[in-house]
């Protein structure tokens, strides 16, 4: 129970210390930030991307157990003040606030057009109520949508991303990637983007060992497996494919 309890403990941790960096970085860049003044005619746009999350479930006391999460991002541009407005249906216990206005400040300087009188509604919608523990990942999906928004274009419906959106236009490293893969290719995916360096992830295999006959020991052991092998083995034909910059990752969306 001990190494089962350490092997949950450690993913947790892996997603907590992605988040952490993430939230870091964003309040280092906003307290620097300068708002322009300049504000020019609201835009009229709509887009929507997959998103994906890992949700944690509980499944017996002490016991708790992670999965993936497939959900839709509806991007909404209407004339206004420059505010972003967040809605979910159902309830989703995600955080959605830095990383849409994160979105929304990448796409203005992706498209040089400005959103100050422009206000963005952020709908994300699930199957059902899901509790996700990784809301800062589905940024560079949501960066997408508002970009395709601003642009009045559609993206793929068969590609997936799981990355952090970064002020400097980088994509930010997530945990849970192989939930969040298996999750994708279950709903169709072909290609499944990820940050740079995340495209091999770590796992915790259980290994039984008997100690005396009759006496059986469960430990966990760290492997690391690509991801394009482990949805193989899984019977998925998806591409994995890891990118650095929204703008590489808009080019795809795009094709």
């Amino acid at each position: 129970r001990l190494g089962e309890d350490l092997g949950a403990v450690k993913q947790q941790s892996e997603l907590l210390q992605n988040q952490l960096s993430y939230y870091r970085a964003q309040a280092d860049y906003y307290s620097r930030l300068l708002r322009p003044g300049s504000a020019y005619t609201g835009l009229i746009g709509k887009s929507s991307v997959s998103i994906v999350a890992v949700q944690q479930i509980e499944q017996a006391p002490l016991a708790t157990a992670y999965k993936g999460v497939v959900m839709t991002a509806l991007v909404e541009l209407r004339s206004g003040e420059g505010r972003l407005l967040i809605n979910t249906q159902p309830k989703v216990g995600i955080d959605l606030q830095t990383s849409g206005r994160t979105a929304v400040l990448v796409a203005q300087n992706i498209t040089g057009v400005s959103m100050m009188s422009t206000d963005v509604i952020l709908t994300v919608m699930a199957d059902s109520d899901v509790d996700v523990v990784d809301g800062p990942s589905a940024g560079a999906a949501i960066t997408v949508a508002v970009i395709a928004a601003i642009r009045n274009q559609t993206v793929r419906r068969d590609i997936f991303i799981s990355g952090t959106m970064n002020p400097d236009q980088t994509i930010g490293p997530v945990g849970g990637l192989n939930y969040k893969a298996l999750a994708a290719a279950e709903k169709g995916a072909t290609i499944f983007l990820v940050p740079k360096g995340q495209s091999v992830v770590t796992l915790y295999k259980p290994i039984e060992r008997q100690l005396i006959p009759g006496v059986t020991i469960v430990v966990y052991e760290t492997v690391r497996v690509s991801l394009e092998n482990l949805l193989m083995d899984q019977g998925y034909r998806v591409t994995v494919r890891e990118v650095s910059t929204i703008q590489e990752v808009y080019l795809i969306f795009a094709k």
